[in-house]
């Protein structure tokens, strides 16, 4: 309560920055901040986030979503396709991550302040927790086989993998080491709107 009630009464300010960006940019990883550049070499830090999690925490955020419309409009019908517990268990997780995710978001929107890509973190840290408590939940009501659970296992482990090869592509940004050559930087500005910094050498 006293993060909104700051979020809500804070002092506009008037000037923009370099790397302020809107809300709805964070989702997107539209932006980046530069916080260090060597004085002589490409060595750099930045805020930017790992591609594949922060993709898979907005899949999650998707997946949850439909997921609950769909349960809704069949037990309108009369169709239970999970037992009361595990309804409310269901219910329960979309309360604190989506409802999390929303309280720390949403009131974003309604600013008129220079923001930062920072801001969202916070909001991104219940859906970190969405996507793990929504896999447990596919893999024990919705897959109930072995095959199906055998390939969610399969594409789980791929998607760990690719989430660990993001951070470590992208470790000399979040560091400053190693020293990368401008051509590896610019193969690491996977998006063009982020303001990657080089020398060329």
């Amino acid at each position: 309560m006293e993060l909104q009630w700051k979020m809500l009464t804070v002092k506009q300010e008037e000037s923009e920055h370099k790397y302020s960006s809107a809300p709805l940019e964070w989702i997107t990883m539209n932006t980046n901040i530069a916080y260090w550049l060597h004085a002589s070499t490409n060595a750099q830090i930045h805020l930017i986030g790992n591609p594949v999690s922060w993709g898979v925490a907005n899949l999650s955020l998707l997946a949850y979503q439909l997921l609950a419309t769909v349960y809704m409009l069949r037990r309108r019908r009369g169709l239970k396709d999970l037992t009361d517990g595990a309804w409310q268990q269901f219910v329960s997780l979309g309360v604190v991550c989506v409802g999390g995710w929303m309280m720390n978001f949403l009131p974003f929107l309604l600013m008129d302040k220079t923001l930062f890509l920072y801001h969202y973190l916070p909001a991104l840290c219940y859906l970190y927790l969405l996507s793990p408590a929504l896999l447990e939940h596919v893999y024990t009501h919705l897959f109930s086989s072995g095959t199906p659970r055998r390939a969610l296992c399969v594409c789980t482990s791929a998607v760990l993998v690719s989430i660990f090869t993001s951070y470590w592509n992208f470790c000399p940004l979040t560091y400053g080491s190693p020293e990368l050559s401008a051509n590896q930087l610019q193969a690491l500005k996977w998006r063009d709107s982020w303001d990657i910094l080089y020398r060329r050498r």
